[in-house]
């Protein structure tokens, strides 16, 4: 069960970094708000569902629309939610439309593949064109994110389809829904936004502290900018001013800047960086990235053993504890089609120890671990621990998955 590797590079440390809503800073001057009309979905081909018209649903359905990309992780994590979301309000007229940029066969072949689990319309748009209208006219550079357009046709809503989106449906269905404290709380978005940026480069001060006034006198209005957590506005300078740093210590990782240049942009990064920050972790981390977009090109080529034994020697090398990121390389080597003669012993090698960095308690993990397991042939083995990621999985739906895992290994090694 594997995970963008490109995701972990963020690590516990920024994934848990103050505001979700930031994910990044939008341009100000926002050419939307909410209350406004729903513009049109242009669309070049409806993949799944009958094809959706707002402006005639107006006065009849309340319309979620979402968008997303089939190489997004949490996209595809979002993708079981919604569904469950349809069934629950489809009877009370909502109707869901997921919109996506990419190519048309990409999304049919994702889409076929996901069968019954994505049950709701599914769309490619037409030249960018929704995506426009919708996303880039609020000043959203992130996805999944999801709008919704109430039955007057305006866009209501809008956010991370796994936040409030429930929520918003329901108060907006009951007729609770109120619109005044929306328009309210997106404003605090953009201010929020832009003052984490500024502060990310630390400049304006002056104008930052204009933001922060406002901000503190929203929060005040609205009875928090956040559920259970007190906007602070030097907590929100010190991470931002953090992550800017930390994108040019990456940056300069990369492009493999001697120990000089790098100690000097460590020395600000640590005066505001997170406690747990470890950047011999991080560079490590970084370092295997570039070898192994350098490896993974030498495996799909399948033509030079000599150059991919020496870069298995480089992976092997790099010292890196972090389990999102091993569980990935070790997925890859199982699952990427891709590559022409996969490990599997390196393959196990890093599933195993991504098992012991998190103690064998991700249940992702001992899937992965399990999978190279089986792929080895050992077996019992794998029935050990695919058992154990059934027992540790808390979700329901992907907890069903991991037993229909365990139930072909069992099959497998009674020889049926």
């Amino acid at each position: 069960m594997g995970v963008m590797f490109g995701a972990e590079m963020k690590t516990s440390f920024i994934k848990s970094i103050v505001f979700a809503v930031v994910a990044a800073v939008a341009a100000m001057g926002f050419a939307a708000e909410l209350g406004d009309p729903a513009p049109a979905l242009h669309v070049a081909e409806w993949v799944k569902g009958q094809p959706v018209d707002l402006a005639a649903g107006k006065g009849k359905n309340i319309f979620v629309v979402e968008f997303w990309a089939t190489w997004c992780p949490p996209c595809r994590q979002s993708i079981p939610h919604l569904t469950e979301l349809q069934k629950k309000f489809k009877d009370k007229g909502a109707v869901f439309v997921a919109v996506s940029d990419e190519q048309a066969p990409v999304v049919k072949e994702f889409v076929g593949k996901m069968g019954d689990k994505m049950d709701y319309t599914v769309a490619v748009d037409k030249e960018r064109k929704t995506v426009a209208a919708y996303l880039e006219a609020f000043g959203v550079s992130g996805i999944p994110h999801a709008f919704i357009v109430d039955k007057e046709g305006r866009i209501v809503w809008q956010g991370h389809p796994m936040a409030d989106l429930e929520v918003a449906l329901t108060q907006i269905l009951d007729g609770k829904y109120d619109i005044t404290s929306a328009k309210k709380r997106f404003r605090a978005r953009q201010l929020m936004e832009e003052f984490y940026g500024l502060a990310g480069k630390d400049e304006s001060r002056a104008r930052q502290d204009e933001l922060v006034k406002e901000l503190q006198a929203l929060e005040k209005e609205l009875g928090g900018l956040m559920p259970g957590k007190k906007f602070d506005a030097d907590e929100i300078r010190k991470t931002a001013r953090f992550n800017t740093l930390l994108r040019d210590y990456q940056l300069a990782i990369s492009q493999n800047k001697n120990a000089a240049e790098l100690e000097k942009l460590e020395k600000p990064l640590l005066e505001v960086a997170p406690k747990d920050f470890n950047p011999a972790e991080f560079k490590g981390g970084v370092q295997l990235q570039g070898i192994w977009q350098k490896y993974m090109q030498a495996v799909v080529e399948g033509r030079d053993e000599a150059r991919i034994a020496e870069l298995t020697k480089q992976l092997e090398a790099v010292k890196v504890k972090s389990p999102v990121i091993l569980n990935e390389l070790a997925w890859s080597l199982l699952a990427d089609k891709r590559i022409k003669k996969p490990d599997l012993k390196l393959a196990l090698k890093f599933a195993q120890t991504a098992s012991d960095a998190c103690d064998g308690k991700e249940p992702a993990v001992l899937d992965t671990l399990a999978r190279a397991l089986f792929v080895n042939g050992k077996l019992q083995e794998a029935i050990v621990q695919q058992k154990k990621a059934v027992e540790l999985s808390t979700d329901k739906e992907i907890r069903e998955g991991l037993g229909q895992t365990l139930r072909e290994y069992e099959a497998k090694a009674a020889g049926k």
